[in-house]
C-alpha cells in the first residue's frame, strides 16, 4: 500500500494550464500563416487556368458584334468543381436543375431595363424556368443566372442525355430594336467534361502540405477549438481507473500508460475520420458540398446523441468498484480495450459532428482553391495533413501530462469525481452538437484570442 500525498492546488492548476496550452498549440498557425493568402497562393494559378478552360468548353457564343455581345454557359455539375462559384451552388442545386448563366454586353447603348426572357428545348420538349435572378436596369453589362428543375411536371427526370441535345433561347430588345430579339445556343450530349479537361496533375506533395497547412490556419480553426475541451474531457474521464477514490493504492504507473493509449486513440479516431472526409470531398468533388448542406443537421444530431451516450457511460463507468482493489489482468485488459474503443468513439463521433460546423467550408474552400480534388488520394492527403497540424499537439500534451507525478495522483485519488466531471462535459458538448449551438463557445473565446 502506497499512500498518495497531498497535491498543491495552486502547482496542479498551473501544470493542468500547461498541458491545455501545449494541445492548444496548434492554434500559433492562423498568427504565423496567412491561411487564404496561402491557399490563394497555392491553388490560383493552376485553378484560373482550369476555371477558363471549362468556362470556355460549357460556354456558347450566341452573337458577338461590335454592339452586342452574348453568351450562355451551361453550368452543369462539373462546372462548378472547377469555375470560382462554390458560394452559389448550395442555392443553385445542379444536382437537381439545369442550370445556365447569360451574360450580355452592349457598347452602344444600354440594356432592356429587364432580364432576356428564356426557353429551354430539350429535343423537342420546350421548358421554362423556376428561377431568373439578375439585375434590372443594368447599364452596359449584366450577368442572369436561370435555373430549370430536372424533372418535369409530372415529376419524370427529364432525359437530356437520350434527347441528343439542348438548345436555350434567349429574347429581349436589344439595339432600340421594337421586338424582341431571340438568338439560340446549342450543347450536344454527352455533356460531361472531356478528360484533359479533369486532369490534377498539377497537385503536387507540396501543394497538398501546403493546402493542409493553408485549411488549418483559416475558416477552420474556430470550430476545431472545441475539440481540445472534448480533449480533456475524454482523457480525464477515460485515463482513470473506475471507483474508489485510490487513496490506498498507487496507481498512477497505470494511468501513465493509459493516458497515451487513450490519447492516441483519441487522436485515431479524429484523423482517420478526417482522411476519409478528404477522401470523399476528393473523390465527388462538389457534390460532397450537396451532401454536407443537405445532411449537416441530421449528422450533427446523430453525432450529439452519440457522444451524449458516451458521456452516460463514463459517469456510470466511475461508479464501479475496480481501483479500490488490485485488479487481475483480465479484467484490467477488457476494461482498457472498452476505454480504447469508447475514446475512438467519442472521437469520431465529436468530429464528424464538427463537420456541421466546417463541412461546407471544407468543400468550397479546397473546390475554390484546387478546383476539383481529382482523386480520393489528393482529398485524403490534404485532410491528413490538416488533421495531423493539430494530433500532434494533442499527443505531445498527452505525454507531457503523463510525466507530472501531480497530474497522474489527481487522476488516481479522484477518479470517480472525474468521471461525473468528464460525463458532464461531454454530455455539454453533445448537447452543443444537437442544439446547433456549435459557434457558442468559440464566439466566446475567440475575442480574446484576436483571431475571426
Amino acid at each position: 500500500m502506497v499512500t498518495i500525498a497531498r497535491v498543491n492546488p495552486i502547482k496542479l492548476g498551473a501544470l493542468l494550464l500547461i498541458g491545455l496550452l501545449i494541445a492548444s498549440s496548434w492554434l500559433v498557425f492562423p498568427y504565423f500563416v496567412q491561411g487564404k493568402q496561402l491557399l490563394r497562393g497555392v491553388g490560383d494559378h493552376s485553378r484560373l487556368i482550369k476555371a477558363g478552360s471549362v468556362s470556355r468548353y460549357l460556354t456558347r457564343e450566341l452573337v458577338y458584334t461590335r454592339e452586342l455581345e452574348l453568351t450562355a454557359t451551361f453550368a452543369s455539375d462539373e462546372y462548378f468543381q472547377y469555375v470560382d462559384r462554390a458560394s452559389v451552388v448550395g442555392n443553385l442545386r445542379p444536382d437537381r436543375n439545369l442550370v445556365f448563366f447569360v451574360s450580355e454586353t452592349v457598347h452602344a447603348d444600354s440594356l432592356a431595363a429587364e432580364v432576356p426572357d428564356v426557353l429551354l428545348k430539350v429535343g423537342e420538349k420546350e421548358y421554362f424556368p423556376d428561377i431568373s435572378d439578375g439585375p434590372r436596369n443594368a447599364q452596359h453589362h449584366r450577368v442572369t443566372v436561370y435555373s430549370f428543375p430536372k424533372r418535369d411536371i409530372q415529376g419524370n427526370l427529364i432525359d437530356i442525355d437520350g434527347a441528343g441535345s439542348m438548345r436555350l433561347y434567349v429574347s429581349n430588345y436589344y439595339l432600340g430594336s421594337e421586338q424582341k430579339l431571340t438568338f439560340v445556343g446549342a450543347w450536344d450530349a454527352p455533356y460531361s467534361l472531356p478528360e484533359e479537361l479533369k486532369s490534377r496533375a498539377d497537385v503536387t506533395p507540396i501543394a497538398v502540405l501546403a493546402l493542409g497547412a493553408g485549411l488549418l490556419s483559416s475558416v477552420l480553426t474556430p470550430c476545431l477549438l472545441q475539440l481540445v475541451v472534448m480533449f480533456g474531457g475524454v482523457i480525464a474521464g477515460f485515463s482513470t481507473l473506475p471507483g474508489g477514490s485510490g487513496s490506498q493504492i498507487q496507481m498512477t504507473p497505470i494511468i501513465r500508460r493509459k493516458i497515451l493509449q487513450i490519447a492516441i486513440a483519441f487522436v485515431l479516431g479524429f484523423v482517420v475520420l478526417y482522411t476519409l472526409a478528404g477522401a470523399l470531398i476528393g473523390a465527388i468533388g462538389h457534390q460532397a458540398q450537396l451532401l454536407f448542406a443537405e445532411y449537416s443537421r441530421l449528422i450533427a444530431v446523430i453525432s450529439g446523441l452519440v457522444v451524449i451516450a458516451l458521456g452516460i457511460w463514463v459517469g456510470l463507468r466511475g461508479t464501479r468498484d475496480l481501483a479500490c482493489k488490485i485488479p487481475d489482468s483480465r479484467a484490467m485488459q477488457n476494461l482498457s480495450f472498452r476505454d480504447t474503443a469508447g475514446t475512438v468513439v467519442a472521437s469520431m463521433g465529436y468530429a464528424l459532428g464538427c463537420t456541421a460546423c466546417f463541412g461546407g467550408a471544407i468543400v468550397a474552400t479546397l473546390i475554390v482553391y484546387v478546383g476539383a480534388i481529382g482523386s480520393a488520394a489528393i482529398g485524403a492527403g490534404i485532410m491528413l495533413t490538416f488533421a495531423i497540424g493539430i494530433a500532434i499537439p494533442f499527443l505531445l500534451s498527452a505525454y507531457y501530462i503523463s510525466r507530472v507525478d501531480s497530474i497522474l495522483v489527481l487522476l488516481a485519488r479522484h477518479a470517480k469525481r472525474l468521471s461525473y466531471a468528464s460525463m458532464a462535459v461531454i454530455i455539454a458538448f453533445g448537447l452543443i452538437l444537437v442544439t446547433d449551438n456549435f459557434h457558442t463557445v468559440s464566439d466566446i473565446i475567440y475575442p480574446y484570442l484576436g483571431l475571426n
